[in-house]
């Protein structure tokens, strides 16, 4: 769709017109990255779709780290994911406790320590502050209070945002 004209109540494309009674725009979804500086480094990934899930399995080596910016759902499973192939994984996390949203702050305590017994480093109450390179490539996630967590491949999974620029046109 390359257009919607509301008075005439068409849709437009690269092909044509095509008339509607009722309209119903779903506008899908991309995922939110944290305009940090170096969110745009080489090995920092949203987590979204196939692509995102294989580049995690390519950069998937054991020994390698990997630090998750957000304790949510989709970062608790590409953490826990990356973990079963062998990497060392830190997850990173704002709030005070894991799956805020979804999980009191006692439930959210069980599964931290459930993810650490299956050797996830789980920060909560963390911010991060800056995305560090080296040679065009991820290579640290700073934290406000200074800290430096290395890593070979970070994952953004802190939300989505729907895509809305056809339906405010």
């Amino acid at each position: 769709v390359t257009g919607i004209d509301r008075a005439r109540k068409v849709v437009m494309t690269s092909t044509g017109e095509t008339p509607y009674d009722k309209l119903l725009i779903a506008t899908g979804s991309t995922p939110f990255i944290i305009p940090l500086p170096g969110h745009d480094l080489e090995g920092v990934l949203s987590y979204r779709d196939l692509d995102d899930t294989q580049a995690m399995i390519d950069a998937a080596t054991p020994g390698a780290k990997a630090v998750v910016i957000g304790g949510g759902l989709l970062g608790l499973e590409a953490a826990a994911g990356m973990a079963l192939r062998g990497m060392n994984v830190t997850v990173v996390h704002l709030p005070g406790h894991l799956m805020e949203r979804q999980l009191d702050e006692a439930a959210g305590y069980l599964l931290r320590r459930e993810l650490k017994s299956r050797g996830i480093n789980i920060l909560c109450s963390s911010n991060s502050s800056e995305i560090m390179g080296e040679n065009g490539r991820v290579k640290a996630l700073k934290l406000d209070d200074g800290t430096e967590l290395p890593c070979d491949i970070l994952v953004m999974a802190v939300g989505i945002r729907p895509n809305l620029a056809l339906a405010k046109e």
